[in-house]
């Protein structure tokens, strides 16, 4: 019998957390690919195990026993009826996507994740009311559950690349119905259990929790819960906004689960505790450095350092759990946590804080849980003791937090906060940009010093969370002048060199950037600098009269609106209607109100993903359709689909272009363009533009590649005649072709 209730948890959780990235795939390309998107998948999910938690809680207290599977399995049976799962979903409402985004994994995924979701404590109570010689300690079970669940992720990764959203829907569909015979069969079979008793499971534990017990399962599953949400959107943020980026930190969660709870053992609460503030100290250097790479190694780090937190919390949650009569409720206290988590990092955080500040902020609670920081705070010999340590650990937060805003604010505050200290870094440093960063690493020493007191744990919790906070805020190198946060993620205008130079970045990525005085305030830069690959594609039309009608994806700071000349208009297809505030105002940038100003020149701002806005279009309207939306730092997928290629060469004139902005430090886009392309019959070439001289270098030119595609060589022009600059792409017909249905975007990882 242990067996077969072990498998139907097993396989109810695999299939809970395939369906999680599969579904939000779903939305990803209706969203423009935010890393938001996962952040309300996770918040959905955890809400929904919330209420089959208590549904199951529910159900085994107020309904007799003998009629529990039925009542169960007319669930199961209700869920299996809305299946096979939808893979298509209609455009999202206008105002906030987070609402539509709940909405619509409602309706498509609801009700069978609900009846999944109640299935695991539902056969853990019922397991415990059994003969079988493991029913009086039934939380292996959940070891089980987390391990299926772990199991789910790892093979969505291994089938995402080989199976279209379609195959993939169906075959879940399948495992439902599965599972749900077998989950049915399971509690009949325990119904017929000679020992099958709702008393049996209760033995001599049939008293109340104390609150406090419930209060401290649920801090413990909650701050893991957003301490999980934080690490991925931070990640998400720099690298993209993908199904391995969403279950890399989700599977490390779920793996801490399964080793907190296995009947093994990975060692002990106060164990894990030791190594926790190691684990924030190594996030700390990494944010006061802001170090971003190399890549791989700075995102090993932020995974490590979650994996142990997470494990001590968890740790201390499985030593704390309590007799199985009160299971059911244990796990609603435990899932309540997690939905709370979640809400905080999803909705509270994001309108609370324009960065992501709830990431230090689980970092910190995490090791203001270390069971030596509970011991150092309840041995303090009174109450007014206590509370003068307390007191002492937010002083030293809000003084961690001035330390790291003083020393950025400029001259003065760098001088008054490190001295000399910054003067001996500079001769080390090869800059002073470096210089400031060595300095900022050594506010960490401090907080390392503590470590040395056991008695000081409070004191290291408060000053650790001050710093982590004020460096995921403040950065070096200038001015910050706004900064905002969306769905789309955290938007920075920074103003650098006196005011020479605005910059705007989402995330750590440059997404535009002007030079504010004299002739370079009309010169489009970084990515878009005239002797660029899209200076090339410009200066190629213009003479033709083939720049007229000029439609682009994605906004930026507005640097293509300097090509504008007379007759020309421009339509800006942008997304985050946040991104359009600001390229609009001349206060940070001006290439839009400039361009506006010039005669015989419209520029239309479309606040609308792309594709949408595309689709929209009038057939045969552009001359020129500029693809330079980015998310993380990637093109979103969804806008390089045979659908979506089809879409734009239908919106071009008869010897009209498309120009695709591919530059990524870990993809590989331009043989999935080539793919593309060859499919409809195009021509297609890139521009590598690394050459980047001194001259260039003072512009603020930066390296960028660019993919051509038209539809007969002839209407490049000069671009097809310019080898080595410009090369043919040419289709590897082995890669597979990305569509709405099939995209591997692991396929095309440098």
């Amino acid at each position: 019998m242990k067996g077969r209730f072990a498998l139907a948890i097993f396989l109810s959780a695999a299939l809970l957390f395939t369906v999680q990235p599969m579904v939000g795939q779903t939305l990803l390309p209706v969203l423009g690919g935010s890393p938001a998107v996962w952040s309300s998948c996770m918040l959905f999910f955890q809400a929904v195990l919330l209420l089959g938690y208590l549904y199951a809680h529910a159900l085994t207290k107020r309904v007799d026993g003998q009629r529990q599977w039925a009542a169960h399995g007319a669930i199961l049976l209700a869920a299996s009826l809305v299946l096979p799962l939808a893979i298509e979903v209609d455009a999202p409402w206008p105002g906030n996507p987070r609402w539509w985004a709940l909405r619509t994994l409602a309706a498509v995924v609801g009700l069978p994740f609900f009846a999944l979701a109640a299935t695991a404590p539902l056969l853990q109570q019922w397991f415990s009311r059994t003969s079988d010689p493991g029913a009086r300690d039934p939380y292996f079970l959940y070891a089980a559950s987390n391990a299926g669940s772990l199991l789910g992720l790892v093979a969505y990764l291994a089938i995402e690349p080989l199976a279209a959203r379609k195959a993939q829907a169906l075959g879940w569909s399948a495992g439902f119905w599965a599972v749900a015979a077998l989950v049915t069969a399971c509690g009949y079979a325990a119904r017929r259990s000679p020992a099958y008793a709702p008393a049996r499971a209760r033995g001599k534990a049939t008293g109340s929790l104390p609150m406090s017990d419930r209060a401290m399962w649920v801090v413990l599953a909650l701050v893991p819960s957003a301490l999980l949400l934080g690490v991925t959107q931070h990640l998400a943020t720099d690298v993209v906004s993908a199904p391995l980026v969403w279950a890399v930190p989700l599977a490390l969660y779920l793996l801490t689960f399964v080793a907190a709870f296995s009947a093994r053992g990975f060692g002990t609460a106060r164990g894990w505790g030791t190594v926790a503030p190691v684990a924030a100290l190594l996030v700390l250097v990494v944010a006061l450095a802001e170090v971003r790479y190399p890549i791989i190694a700075v995102t090993l780090a932020h995974l490590a350092a979650f994996t142990v937190l997470a494990m001590m919390c968890h740790a201390r949650l499985a030593e704390r759990r309590p007799h199985a009569a009160h299971l059911t409720g244990y796990f609603v206290c435990v899932s309540l946590g997690g939905v709370l988590g979640g809400l905080f990092a999803t909705l509270v955080a994001p309108a609370l804080f324009s960065s992501v500040l709830e990431y230090p902020l689980a970092v910190g609670a995490a090791v203001l849980l270390r069971p030596h920081t509970v011991r150092a705070d309840i041995t303090a010999r009174s109450p007014i003791v206590r509370l003068l340590w307390r007191a002492a650990a937010v002083a030293l937060l809000i003084a961690g937090y001035w330390l790291v805003s003083a020393f950025d604010e400029g001259t003065t505050g760098r001088e008054w906060v490190s001295g000399g200290l910054f003067a001996w870094t500079r001769a080390l440093a090869a800059d002073a940009e470096s210089a400031e960063r060595l300095v900022r690493v050594t506010f960490a020493v401090p907080a390392a010093l503590l470590l040395l007191r056991p008695r000081a744990a409070l004191l290291f919790a408060g000053l650790t969370t001050g710093l982590l906070a004020a460096a995921s805020t403040v950065r070096t190198g200038g001015e910050v002048l706004v900064r905002e946060r969306t769905f789309f993620g955290v938007h920075q205008v920074t103003s650098v060199q006196d005011g020479a130079w605005h910059v705007l970045t989402h995330g750590t990525t440059t997404h535009g950037l002007q030079g504010m005085r004299g002739k370079l305030r009309s010169l489009p830069t970084a990515y878009y600098h005239p002797s660029g690959p899209i200076g090339d594609v410009v200066f190629t039309l213009v003479p033709e009269g083939r720049f007229r009608e000029v439609a682009v994806v994605g906004l930026g700071a507005g640097a293509l609106a300097a090509y504008a000349g007379n007759g020309v208009r421009m339509d800006f297809f942008e997304i985050d209607e946040a991104v359009i505030r600001i390229a609009d105002d001349p206060r940070y940038f001006t290439y839009l109100s400039d361009a506006r100003a010039r005669p015989g020149i419209a520029i239309r701002m479309m606040p609308v993903d792309g594709r949408l806005g595309l689709k929209a279009a009038p057939a045969g309207s552009h001359d020129l359709i500029v693809l330079d939306a980015f998310s993380s730092d990637v093109i979103p997928a969804h806008l390089l689909t045979r659908e979506a290629v089809a879409i734009y060469e239908s919106r071009l004139k008869s010897r009209g272009l498309l120009a695709f902005h591919v530059s990524s430090r870990f993809f590989d886009l331009p043989p999935v363009i080539a793919r593309l392309a060859a499919d409809r019959g195009l021509v297609a070439y890139v521009r590598h533009d690394e050459d980047l001289p001194p001259d260039k270098r003072a512009e603020a030119k930066r390296a960028s590649t660019w993919v051509v595609v038209a539809r007969d060589q002839r209407d490049l022009g000069q671009l097809a005649r310019s080898a080595p600059r410009w090369i043919r792409l040419s289709a590897n017909a082995a890669k597979p072709l990305w569509t709405d249905d099939y995209r591997n975007v692991l396929g095309a990882l440098h």
